[in-house]
């Protein structure tokens, strides 16, 4: 009789599925993000291992550089390689035992052992309790900053030196360390009312009612900021669209395109549609955005939230943002650019963004921004504006770019501080928005307004 195929049983706990999920992302097998949601949707974990899963994955990308270093400092051989998922369930152990203190030391020792009983990995059972032993009394002690200032940052940061030399050499050493510190700390759940069927106060009292601590934002009007921690999935008032997930200096970003009901816009890069929604919510729903992206998958998901926020004048267009020119009939007099980027700004929210991009992808990052901005403007009528935008702090995605689109000529960069009842802090010296987390409590962007010359 043949031997049954062998059923994958997947994970029973939730720090099983932490494990499992980051394990596959350290292997390569795709985005963290979806990853974890193709776990998550297997598992079906309750809300409370659901939140002990984010807290775990986020948490160990967070600090990864410094959980490997302790871990180091623990071992008997230190310099020894482990393997993926041993050297996993160690930076999950510790970084309970570091990080949160509320879950008892017995249990995270217990727990993580368990993550390596297994046929391949049970070897190292005892090697696992051992180190947690160790850090249960204590982490190893930092090395002096001595000679070498930015390996002592970036350690004491957990940041990969490259991004730690490239904050200082714009922002100073002083800064560069607020700004790291800054995308450690966890980013709140941030919603956007939906003006299409509601205003903020009558949001906030419904959230009230369901429960919910919201205060209002500080920059941006139709920003609430939850104070307790709960998936927006799971809100009534998400579910009937009355609001939507974005954070509050995204917010800021298509009110400076300045679009008018009836007038036809381009949203370029537009999947998920965070700010192609809020375009329609400042049009009134009237008129037409042309939602661009060359994603199938991110253009449907796209699809799915307008749905449910009750928005009818977005049109989706699967296509490359470089071929914009040859699709349309006539030009337009707007067009927002959200440009692909390096995500930096967004690490509060992304830290595994840390891990896997080096300079050599920041300069690419940095052609391909070009190649879009000079390549969507040509859909511009003379007179447009194009709102470029990234979700990066890094000057060679942001400045950068916009000098080198300058010097050719066509284009004209517009002053965004004027007529806008904004903080000075929110504008570079030649009137660019910028936010930052460790100055405005949000995630990181950049945009600057381009108006077509000729």
């Amino acid at each position: 009789m043949a031997a049954k195929p062998h059923r994958h049983r997947y994970p029973e706990t939730a720090r099983e599925t932490a494990c499992r999920i980051l394990v596959d992302w350290e292997r390569g097998k795709g985005p963290l993000e979806r990853i974890r949601d193709t776990a998550l949707a297997r598992t079906l974990p309750s809300s409370l291992d659901r939140a002990l899963i984010m807290e775990l994955t986020q948490g160990v990308l967070r600090h990864r550089l410094i959980l490997d270093h302790w871990i180091q400092g623990m071992l008997d051989r230190p310099g020894r390689a482990l393997p993926v998922a041993v050297q996993t369930a160690l930076r999950i152990g510790i970084y309970q035992i570091m990080f949160l203190q509320k879950i008892p030391i017995h249990a995270v020792v217990a727990e993580t052992v368990n993550l390596v009983k297994t046929p391949r990995y049970g070897g190292f059972a005892s090697l696992v309790n051992a180190v947690l032993r160790k850090a249960a009394k204590g982490p190893p002690p930092l090395p002096r900053e001595g000679k070498d200032p930015v390996a002592h940052l970036a350690l004491l940061t957990s940041a990969p030196r490259w991004l730690v030399e490239k904050l200082i050499e714009s922002r100073g050493a002083g800064e560069a360390k607020a700004v790291l510190q800054a995308i450690n700390r966890p980013a709140p759940l941030t919603l956007r009312v939906n003006t299409l069927r509601a205003d903020r106060d009558f949001l906030m009292e419904e959230l009230r009612k369901q429960g919910l601590a919201a205060i209002p934002g500080a920059l941006s009007p139709w920003s609430v900021i939850l104070e307790s921690g709960k998936a927006p999935f799971e809100i009534t008032s998400f579910q009937r669209g009355l609001c939507t997930v974005q954070d509050e200096g995204a917010q800021l970003i298509a009110p400076l395109l300045e679009a008018k009901p009836g007038q036809t816009i381009i949203d370029a890069c537009a999947a998920p549609g965070g700010k192609a929604g809020h375009l329609a919510q400042l049009m009134e729903d009237e008129g037409t955005i042309l939602a661009v992206d060359r994603s199938a998958p991110r253009m449907g998901m796209m699809i799915k939230a307008l749905k449910r926020l009750g928005v009818r004048s977005v049109r989706p267009l699967v296509a490359d943002v470089r071929n914009l020119s040859n699709l349309l009939r006539t030009p337009v007099s707007g067009i927002l650019l959200d440009s692909p980027c390096s995500g930096t700004g967004v690490l509060r929210r992304h830290p595994e963004g840390k891990w896997k991009k080096d300079p050599a992808t920041i300069a690419d990052l940095a052609r391909l921004q070009g190649q879009f901005v000079e390549t969507a403007s040509e859909a511009l009528i003379t007179g447009g504006h194009l709102l470029y935008t990234t979700c990066s702090f890094l000057r060679e995605e942001n400045e950068d770019v916009i000098d080198r689109v300058l010097s050719r000529g066509e284009l004209s960069l517009v002053d965004l501080r004027k007529g806008r009842d904004l903080p000075p802090d929110l504008f570079t010296e030649r009137g660019e928005l910028r936010t930052w987390p460790h100055l405005h409590n949000c995630d990181g962007f950049y945009a600057a307004l381009l108006k077509k010359e000729k």
